[in-house]
């Protein structure tokens, strides 16, 4: 019996992620039959998750969807954590994904090996823009102050920001105007935290979205330039960095993804919802308030326009992934020496066997029949090297081959596996979800 189940166990773990049946998506029939949920990699009441609802208003008001947006904020990680997520979701257009220039940024400041080629992407709504600022008595009255100043004695302006975020990136394009200027980057976190951290004091310079600045500026806020080629109409007296010899164009807009495989029609059918949300009156009306353009892209515009911050971004960053911990590595040292473990046991205990045996005047043949501890150790390497295969290749994903794993291991060394198949089930599903989410949440790390 216990043969049978490890050959479906094994069978089950050899099978592509995509051909598993939990991971097809729908094929048939109507879409969307159940809520289609919207993952915002950010804190409720932020920018971004105020964009996301504005969309789910719409689409609810206008009856759009025969089936409810929902919004799953899932902060943590400069969004990687929440694009993560969407990224490993099943590819049947009900987990979609609205990340900002941050898909890039995380990219390219090494927070993640991936980036929009991980995802299809929808399209993307809403221009908004950087404003550099500072405290209202700070010594910077404009660009060629603070950039003089960063010149001269590098490393000494703190620059308050995002670490990995559009924020920072907009101060690595400042830096790089000037040669020999570098600012010291400070982690503080989001629009509120920075702006707290320059009227405290605690740094020289931050960037801000034009909506920010706007909320924050009377509570003691000056901007030195705005990134846009010309003067924003709700900021006329703030000069732009080019006009002032720096340039520095640096926008956002409200990106849409989906997992990637996501069916066409589907993708289509949800890029026309957000075109006609784009297209409302009260929609624009609400963006306005926000200091929102009501930009939409999709297509090969949105092609150009991704290419281009793409571009940008690396002009000023270099890809610095952070590597996965060498799991097969770790996996076979670990098993080589649980291995040897056994051996030496299983070696100590068959000496005990024939003893026993000798003292009873039996020979080893008479006991009862014992498994070969050469064999069993050969068994887990097997397993050990098929499960490192699999991780290696990416071949199914991490929670899937180590449960398949952890069950077959068990059950090799129990001595009585029929027995041990419900606790040889319930240590794998823990260890599986539970190195998973050590790994993901915790970590930070990829994972198959």
């Amino acid at each position: 019996m216990h043969r049978r189940m490890l050959s479906f166990l094994l069978l089950v773990s050899l099978l592509p992620a995509g051909c598993a049946y939990d991971d097809l998506p729908e094929s048939t029939g109507e879409w969307p039959r159940r809520p289609v949920k919207v993952v915002v990699p950010f804190g409720a009441g932020g920018g971004s998750d105020t964009f996301a609802r504005i969309v789910q208003r719409a689409v609810r008001d206008q009856h759009l969807l025969p089936q409810p947006l929902v919004i799953i904020n899932v902060p943590g990680a400069g969004a990687t954590i929440g694009s993560r997520r969407v990224k490993d979701a099943r590819p049947d257009g009900y987990t979609l994904l609205m990340l900002h220039e941050a898909i890039l940024t995380a990219k390219y400041s090494g927070n993640v090996s991936y980036g929009p080629e991980a995802f299809e992407p929808i399209a993307g709504m809403g221009g908004d823009h950087l404003v550099f600022a500072v405290a209202d008595d700070s010594p910077f009255a404009n660009l060629a102050d603070l950039m003089a100043a960063a010149a001269e004695q590098p490393d000494t302006i703190a620059f308050s920001a995002n670490l990995g975020a559009p924020s920072q990136f907009g101060g690595l394009l400042l830096e790089k105007t000037t040669p020999g200027a570098a600012f010291r980057f400070v982690q503080i976190g989001g629009g509120a935290k920075r702006f707290h951290s320059l009227v405290g004091g605690h740094a020289d310079i931050s960037a801000f979205s034009v909506a920010e600045y706007l909320q924050f500026r009377d509570g003691g806020l000056r901007a030195l330039a705005i990134c846009t080629e010309e003067r924003h109409p709700e900021l006329p007296d703030v000069p732009t960095a080019r006009e002032q010899g720096y340039d520095v164009i640096s926008g956002n807009l409200f990106f849409w993804w989906a997992p990637k495989g996501t069916p066409p029609d589907r993708v289509d059918r949800i890029r026309t919802m957000l075109r006609r949300v784009m297209e409302s009156e009260s929609v624009r009306e609400q963006l306005a308030r926000m200091q929102v353009e009501p930009t939409y892209l999709e297509g090969e515009e949105l092609a150009a326009d991704l290419a281009e911050r793409e571009a940008r971004i690396t002009s000023v960053a270099e890809r610095q992934f952070v590597d996965l911990p060498n799991i097969p590595r770790a996996v076979l040292i670990v098993t080589g020496l649980f291995g040897i473990l056994v051996l030496v046991q299983a070696m100590r205990q068959r000496g005990r066997t024939a003893a026993l045996n000798a003292l009873q005047q039996r020979s080893p043949e008479e006991g009862p029949p014992g498994r070969s501890p050469v064999r069993l150790v050969l068994l887990c390497m097997v397993a050990t090297l098929a499960y490192v295969g699999l991780l290696q290749w990416d071949v199914v994903g991490f929670r899937r081959a180590t449960f398949v794993y952890v069950v077959v291991v068990a059950l090799l060394l129990s001595p009585q596996p029929r027995r041990s198949l419900v606790p040889a089930g319930l240590l794998a599903g823990l260890l599986s979800v539970g190195l998973h989410a050590l790994f993901t949440q915790v970590l930070v790390l990829d994972l198959p």
